[in-house]
């Protein structure tokens, strides 16, 4: 268990507070896992439900902020996103523990998931949806799963020339 971190805290601290290093590329990969699983929480129980809104809010077209939820939903949310994790994520959920109150992990993946829909955040509206404003734009496209994915391919592609040109170089003494 680990201290608890505000929702508002940046990207980068919650990395750290977590033990996790910011600039290492299975971090993001961690950092990915539970982003999808809060995303999908939230496209799954929040997303578009008037219902689940304080009083103050209903009335108000979606996209919400987490704010704009009660803290009943948002709690249920939270809850159910630790019942369904897969074993990776739980281990990390389980350093979010507190006496009292909602998983703090949980809570901070999820209120940033919101915070990337709700319209406030400039900079995440104008390169990749899901990309972090605390991040440098280097950064942030590292992170990316989609980069991530190409970067993953275009290394392969390389390996399988390399491997390819040594078996018509060195087997079949064609080049």
């Amino acid at each position: 268990m680990t201290a608890p971190l505000i929702r508002s805290a940046t990207k980068r601290q919650f990395l750290i507070q977590l033990g996790l290093d910011p600039n290492d590329i299975r971090t993001s990969e961690t950092y990915w896992m539970l982003k999808d699983e809060a995303t999908r929480a939230y496209e799954n129980q929040l997303q578009g439900r008037r219902d689940l809104l304080r009083p103050e809010y209903a009335s108000q077209e979606p996209p919400y902020a987490a704010a704009h939820f009660t803290a009943e939903a948002f709690s249920s949310v939270v809850r159910s996103i630790y019942s369904s994790a897969c074993p990776e994520a739980r281990a990390y959920y389980n350093r979010g523990r507190v006496a009292q109150g909602d998983n703090w992990v949980i809570s901070w993946m999820l209120y940033h998931v919101c915070r990337y829909r709700d319209g406030r955040n400039i900079r995440a509206r104008s390169r990749d949806f899901h990309a972090d404003d605390d991040l440098e734009d280097s950064q942030a496209s590292q992170a990316s799963p989609s980069n991530w994915y190409w970067k993953q391919a275009a290394d392969w592609i390389a390996r399988w020339i390399e491997l390819w040109d040594n078996v018509l170089v060195n087997d079949w003494n064609i080049l």
